[in-house]
Parts: C-alpha cells; sequence; structure tokens
C-alpha cells in the first residue's frame, strides 16, 4: 500500500480560513434574516426557560406553537405570547398552544401535525421540555 500524502500546508491553511468564512457568512444572514415570520416550535413552553425563549421569539416576529403537559399553564402562557404578538402587530393567531407529553411519542407527532397545518412548516425546534431527576448517572434509565 503506497504511502498517504499529506496535503500542503498552504492548501489545508486556506481550506481553514474558507470555512472560518462560510461560517461567518452565514452567521450574518442569520441575523439580518432574525426570526421575522418564521415558525418556531417551543416545547415546555408554559414557563420557565421555555416561555422565555418563547417571549423572545414573539418579539422578534416569530409564529411560535408551545406545548407542555398542564393546560391551564399553557393557557396562560399562550393568551401572554398572543397579547405580546399583538401589541407587536401581528395577530393572535401568531401563537398556537398543544398540550403533549413529548415522553409520548404519538403525542409528539400529533403536535407536529397540529403546528405545521395551523402555523406551517417549522423552521426552528427549542426543546426545553424536560424532568429533573436526580442520581447517579450509572443508575439513569431511558425510561
Amino acid at each position: 500500500m503506497p504511502p498517504t500524502r499529506r496535503p500542503p500546508p498552504i492548501l489545508l491553511a486556506a481550506l481553514s480560513g474558507a470555512a472560518v468564512l462560510g461560517a461567518r457568512a452565514l452567521a450574518r444572514r442569520a441575523r439580518r434574516k432574525g426570526f421575522a415570520g418564521r415558525v418556531a416550535l417551543v416545547t415546555g413552553g408554559s414557563r420557565g426557560l421555555g416561555l422565555e425563549l418563547a417571549r423572545q421569539l414573539v418579539a422578534e416576529g416569530a409564529r411560535v406553537a408551545i406545548c407542555a403537559r398542564d393546560p391551564e399553564a399553557l393557557l396562560r402562557a399562550r393568551a401572554e405570547l398572543a397579547a405580546r404578538a399583538v401589541a407587536r402587530g401581528g395577530s393572535e393567531g401568531d401563537v398556537r398552544s398543544v398540550p403533549c407529553d413529548v415522553g409520548d411519542p404519538a403525542q409528539v407527532c400529533d403536535m407536529v401535525t397540529v403546528v405545521r397545518e395551523t402555523l406551517g412548516e417549522i423552521d426552528l425546534l427549542v426543546n426545553d421540555a424536560g424532568i429533573i431527576q436526580v442520581g447517579p448517572a450509572e443508575q439513569m434509565t431511558l425510561a
């Protein structure tokens, strides 16, 4: 087997530089476009970090769907977000809430279908739903 040839260092430097420039260009384009008009789905969106992220997305002009297990907390969060959307010049229809336990794959599929049918294709997923469990990692299971 013949020895492998290494590319010249100048070529590696040029490729690395091109990759960095490309990443910067993509980041600039993303900042310019922002989230206005985009569809965002935030799991765990009825409180805490999920709700705060949903607030920020609404402030940026995104159409936002939130999900959570607690229907009452979800309705309160949706009402707040819808009021923010209206105050920003959008409509109440720019915010959707869907009760969902993300631990149940069937509920997740149904939720995604509802979001796509009411708001459109999902551009951004913020997966913030979770349960805090404390214990040694060796004793944790997927279930």
